[in-house]
């Protein structure tokens, strides 16, 4: 097998690389000359790919993709393809990045069913214009959306942090103040959405991702309005641990058919704080098991799984997990003032913005902050934000 300048040599890899429009024939050629001239690499594919993942010319991701004959997808517009990050309700996530600009994103592409009933996709593209406008350093942003071809995808803010439900996994059950402070900083970003009325209907620790420095961002705001109701994939998937996982805290009004609101997306952060502190789901069993308990009581104390737990902790969750939305927090900005003492102290000064009043009982003793406070600025300072926040 020989190379040319204006040739290249026909592998069915090489072919399905040319295919794929990831590298042009020039790119190839001018790859094969520096690096293979006599093209004993590019007669072995395994070889070969791995020599172009080293160089970084392909990913491992697309080599995968392209050594299992697949040929397209992985250009949308001017977005290419460099990995696939997770499968989920709403579709599948993968991490992409913008050709030109070298900048890297989350491309959400939207399940073909779904986004070719006209009357879903109009209001799907209606939530997402809304949510474009949200900019708030707990959300991750909408920049784009599209479709190409018949491919219909939504590019976000790439988060590259691990989502709660991959720590629980690797870790277990949290410390309950670290569990309380993620879910405090989400209670924030709700809060701001809900101000817009943009709800998420599917908060949960898959769609939580942690930092670091411990600061969370709360993904997929406003491209979860594809969702069918639970019910209507109860029969062909009843039995599927994924399923069930994937409705895990869902608020028992969604399966109703109701249309979620503010109090929905409360359900679903007091599940997901259930779990971090306990590890489990607060509904255990099949997908069936999970919806018809929590169509007849809320969700559990976590102390009794864990007794160690802080009971002012049992009472914020069972408060925001009750069966009836009545008897919730009426709004995230009641959850914010319960959850406040768990707030990282970079965002005390913001609480200035909230008035919502908590309910007494749910009004835990204060940690000591990890992170001095800084000086009073125009706020008027922390006890004048404490002081709007709880109504005094």
């Amino acid at each position: 097998m020989a190379l040319t300048k204006t040739r290249l040599p026909r592998t069915p890899f090489l072919d399905a690389l040319r295919k794929s429009g990831l590298l042009t024939p020039d790119d190839l050629i001018a790859f094969l000359t520096q690096h293979d001239p006599d093209c004993t690499a590019a007669a072995d594919p395994i070889k070969f790919a791995s020599l172009l993942i080293r160089k970084k010319l392909i990913t491992k991701y697309q080599a995968m993709q392209i050594l299992n004959g697949k040929t397209q997808g992985f250009l949308l517009g001017r977005y290419k393809i460099l990995d696939g990050i997770r499968q989920d309700r709403v579709g599948m996530a993968f991490l992409a990045e913008e050709v030109g600009a070298r900048k890297q994103v989350a491309l959400k592409v939207l399940p073909t069913d779904r986004a070719s009933d006209p009357t879903i996709l109009e209001a799907f593209l209606k939530e997402v214009r809304r949510a474009a406008r949200v900019d708030h350093t707990n959300v991750a942003r909408v920049i784009d959306m599209d479709v190409w071809g018949l491919t219909h995808f939504v590019v976000t803010e790439y988060v590259p942090w691990p989502t709660l439900d991959k720590v629980l996994a690797e870790k277990g059950p949290l410390a309950p103040d670290v569990a309380a402070q993620y879910a405090a900083q989400v209670a924030v970003a709700l809060k701001f959405a809900h101000d817009q009325q943009l709800y998420h209907r599917d908060v949960k620790p898959a769609n939580i991702a942690v930092g670091p420095s411990g600061a969370v961002k709360l993904i997929d705001l406003g491209l979860t309005h594809m969702l069918e109701n639970p019910w209507k994939q109860v029969t062909r998937r009843i039995s599927t641990k994924e399923y069930a996982d994937e409705i895990d805290h869902i608020a028992p009004e969604q399966a109703w058919g109701c249309e979620p609101d503010g109090r929905s997306d409360i359900y679903g952060l007091g599940s997901t704080l259930y779990s971090l502190v306990t590890g489990q789901s607060p509904f255990p069993g099949t997908a069936s098991q999970k919806m018809a308990e929590r169509q007849v009581r809320g969700i559990p104390r976590p102390s009794d799984v864990r007794p160690d737990l802080p009971r002012e902790l049992d009472a914020i969750v069972q408060k925001m997990g009750a069966k009836d939305p009545h008897e919730r927090y009426q709004s995230a900005g009641e959850v914010v003032a319960a959850l406040h003492p768990w707030l990282p102290v970079a965002q005390w000064v913001s609480l200035g913005l909230f008035a919502e009043k908590p309910a007494p009982a749910a009004r835990p003793a204060r940690p000591e902050p990890a992170v001095e406070p800084k000086a009073a600025g125009k706020s008027g300072g922390l006890k004048a934000a404490f002081g709007r926040l709880w109504g005094r």
